[in-house]
């Protein structure tokens, strides 16, 4: 398993009561808080960053990613259409059904206008 892989789902697992509502676990640090902030904006400017954030979301053994609320994720970082489109893409391309089925336009890019949801159907 990658270095990466491990250090990004145990800082979403220490936050998980900050991102996800009625989540029963304390959050972390604001230092921890921050560099997932930092992690997830990386994915602007690099595609394989989303690769290895819905990587390490699929293969995480942690309740918490059983069911990931992937829109509920992305909505507490306010992610924005680009950042949305690239980790979605990810997801899509994952090898966990569950997930691939929650990076479909529907279930994250519900506040677009119609003609950007054609389009982001069309790449997806």
């Amino acid at each position: 398993m990658d270095v990466f892989t491990k250090y990004f789902t145990r800082m979403v697992v220490a936050n998980a009561g900050q991102i996800f509502p009625g989540h029963n676990r304390s959050a972390g640090n604001a230092g921890n808080y921050q560099l997932l902030v930092t992690e997830l904006r990386l994915v602007k400017s690099n595609v394989e960053q989303a690769e290895k954030i819905a990587e390490s979301i699929e293969t995480a053994n942690e309740d918490l990613f059983r069911d990931f609320d992937l829109s509920t994720f992305m909505e507490h970082f306010k992610l924005d259409a680009l950042e949305k489109t690239i980790l979605a893409l990810a997801f899509k391309l994952g090898s966990r059904s569950d997930l691939r089925t929650k990076g479909t336009p529907e279930c994250i890019f519900v506040e677009m206008p119609s003609n950007t949801l054609q389009l982001m159907q069309f790449f997806l």
